[in-house]
């Protein structure tokens, strides 16, 4: 049986017209996705509303003993957010820097929902052979 899941992101509307248009590839987290899900499913922080899907390519741990150090400059870069904006979102991790916080940067690229339905209920099997 194959097993795949969504993860449900709360984000701001400016963030994901960033993501639907190109200029913001990266998703930062102070908490790892289930290692099932294949998508984002963005609603707004505000309103609740369905924003969007985005395709998890790839994660990166950044911090904890075993992983690379990682700078509040270094995520703002990544996530085109300022480093002081980025403190109040993550405000845990602000005060555990210090201590090795993990954080999780997940590279993403926009995804209709006829997309994000294809990835969740083809069979992995039969891709690429029709």
């Amino acid at each position: 049986m194959i097993t795949r899941s969504v993860t449900v992101a709360k984000i701001r509307r400016e963030y994901w017209e960033q993501i639907a248009d190109g200029r913001k590839q990266f998703e930062l987290r102070d908490e790892e996705v289930e290692a099932t899900s294949q998508a984002f499913v963005f609603m707004d922080a505000s309103t609740g509303e369905h924003l969007g899907n985005a395709r998890i390519i790839s994660c990166t741990t950044f911090g904890g003993y075993d992983d690379s150090p990682w700078s509040w400059l270094m995520f703002s870069k990544l996530v085109d957010v300022p480093a002081a904006e980025l403190k109040e979102l993550f405000p845990v991790a602000a005060k555990n820097i210090a201590e090795g916080y993990e954080m999780y940067l997940y590279e993403i690229t926009p995804i209709s929902d006829d997309e994000l339905l294809h990835i969740l209920f083809a069979d992995p099997e039969k891709q690429g052979k029709d």
